[in-house]
């Protein structure tokens, strides 16, 4: 029964790879320039239509310019593994709920090291543009974030935080 029931996981699961870029400037007049870039590889493994688990790294550096010849620069990076839930398909659109948590460290210009974490939930929708390509995108946070100098719990949704990325399915 044990090797049956594995074999039927095993033949409905596709292991998948991507994940995002972005990059972001911002140059406000007597205030400050802000130049923010991200990189956020995921693997994963579709269990079934409706569960899937993955893992995602993100990798990112934020350098904010208030003055002449002045840097702050951060730097994060982030593990943090997750489980999807698909809830609905229409057409090509598959909309999805992550579940998951996320540790790492943060690191400010002339600063000691911050380790931060958080769980919790996120929305987004799936593109299926072929078996094997797809566009996916998701926005908000439901959930807690901690770091040494912030706690945050709560509904968080604007474009700040959302990120559209490639997969390809094997």
């Amino acid at each position: 029964m044990a090797t049956f029931a594995v074999a039927s996981l095993s033949a409905n699961a596709q292991a998948w790879v991507g994940g995002a870029l972005g990059f972001d400037f911002k140059d406000q007049k007597d205030v400050a320039t802000t130049t923010f870039f991200k990189i956020a590889p995921e693997v994963g493994y579709n269990l079934s239509d409706k569960w899937t688990i993955a893992l995602a790294l993100d990798l990112n550096y934020t350098s904010l310019n208030p003055e002449v010849g002045e840097t702050v620069g951060t730097t994060g990076l982030t593990l943090a593994p997750y489980a999807r839930y698909t809830f609905a398909n229409a057409g090509i659109a598959s909309f999805f709920v992550d579940g998951g948590f996320g540790i790492g460290v943060e690191k400010v210009k002339d600063c000691d090291a911050n380790t931060i974490w958080h769980v919790g939930l996120r929305p987004g929708v799936a593109f299926t543009i072929t078996d094997h390509i797809s566009f996916v995108g998701t926005t908000g946070y439901f959930g807690f974030r901690h770091a040494e100098d912030y706690n945050h719990f709560g509904l968080d949704v604007n474009n700040s935080i959302g990120q559209i990325g490639l997969y390809y399915t094997f």
